[in-house]
């Protein structure tokens, strides 16, 4: 139960409302109500399926030993923790007209600014301090990812389970949709989707879920083909249970841990995407924060010796790709049974003879 409480917990509170009278509660959080109700369910779904699968108990035993030896572990809960509490850790709120003055255009980092305010990363050339447009396009760059990613597992699941275990026709049919979809480039898919549907953040969200739905697809896919063939699969059937039930209760749980590896990696993806596409304009509109469009802002300025606006966006956006990836890699050594039993066969002393 921890586990469903924890991930909806999670959701909660990045698709909960900003306070009134925010400036950015009309435009990046204007449809927040929406985005819980239809999120919610989605994120409890997943910690049903956490629970159920026992994964809990390995990821509470691995964490521990996890943060203290990689350094990835502290910038990875460091970059949540200021995504999630963006309001309160940002000095200012660099999207309120309130608080920006052009004054303040292109302070070098650690001028004091007009409001007193010390800018430690400088501003950019509309006076904006840039450690807070970090900390506040943190907040969007994971929204997207974690958006895409539920909504992306969520058909992939759907797709990959129903092929893995009917095969014969849906199988051939849906893999080749599956080889299609794969055989164009990512990026190129989310810039024709987004030149179709518009910018924004929903818009962002609904073109990379699907450009990665099918990856997911197809993982799930190969991990029910080997469980589909085991006994009690079969014990299953000849006691008559019915395909829905064999494969919410039995074929799931078995075949989601190379899913969650998966799907953090992906998210690292999806975060590096969703900069790359506000960097060229396609992505989240330029009235709303972005790691990605930061690094535009500042593009102008680099030879000019103002530096500052792109090189920290971009040192951000490459220290939280970096640290996702580290927490999938020994998010993989967890959940990986071959690697667990491998390390406690070293323990093991051979008898020896008398």
């Amino acid at each position: 139960a921890i586990s469903m409480i924890g991930v909806s917990a999670i959701g909660m509170m990045l698709f909960t409302s900003r306070p009134v009278g925010d400036a950015m509660a009309t435009t990046i959080w204007g449809t927040s109500s929406s985005w819980t109700l239809t999120a919610l369910p989605l994120f409890v779904w997943m910690g049903e399926i956490l629970f159920r699968t026992k994964l809990s108990e390995n990821l509470f035993k691995g964490l521990s030993p996890w943060m203290q030896k990689l350094p990835g572990g502290l910038i990875h809960v460091n970059v949540v923790g200021c995504a999630l509490f963006a309001n309160l850790i940002a000095p200012t709120n660099p999207y309120d007209l309130s608080e920006v003055s052009i004054l303040d255009s292109r302070l070098a980092p650690g001028e004091v600014m007009f409001n007193g305010t010390i800018a430690w990363l400088g501003t950019d050339g509309a006076g904006r301090d840039v450690l807070s447009a970090i900390i506040y396009g943190l907040r969007t760059s994971l929204i997207v990812a974690l958006s895409s990613a539920f909504i992306a597992i969520f058909i992939g699941l759907i797709v990959g389970l129903i092929a893995g275990y009917f095969g014969g026709f849906f199988d051939a049919f849906l893999m080749r949709v599956v080889d299609i979809q794969l055989s164009f480039p990512a990026i190129l898919v989310a810039l024709v989707l987004l030149a179709l549907l518009g910018k924004g953040i929903d818009k962002v969200i609904i073109a990379l879920a699907i450009v990665q739905w099918a990856l997911y697809a197809r993982t799930v896919r190969a991990a029910a083909i080997v469980e589909r063939r085991k006994e009690y699969i079969e014990a299953a059937t000849c006691l008559g249970l019915s395909n829905l039930r064999i494969i919410w209760r039995h074929l799931l749980p078995n075949s989601i841990s190379p899913l969650i590896v998966l799907a953090t990696l992906q998210t690292a993806h999806s975060i590096s995407i969703e900069a790359t596409l506000s960097f060229l304009g396609v992505g989240v509109p330029i009235t709303e924060p972005s790691l990605g469009s930061l690094i535009s802002n500042g593009f102008d300025f680099i030879l000019s010796g103002a530096y500052w606006i792109t090189f920290f966006p971009g040192l951000m956006l490459l220290a939280t790709v970096a640290a996702i990836n580290i927490f999938g890699d020994q998010l993989r050594d967890i959940l990986n049974p071959r690697l667990t039993r491998s390390v406690s066969y070293t323990h093991l002393t051979l008898p020896t003879k008398a």
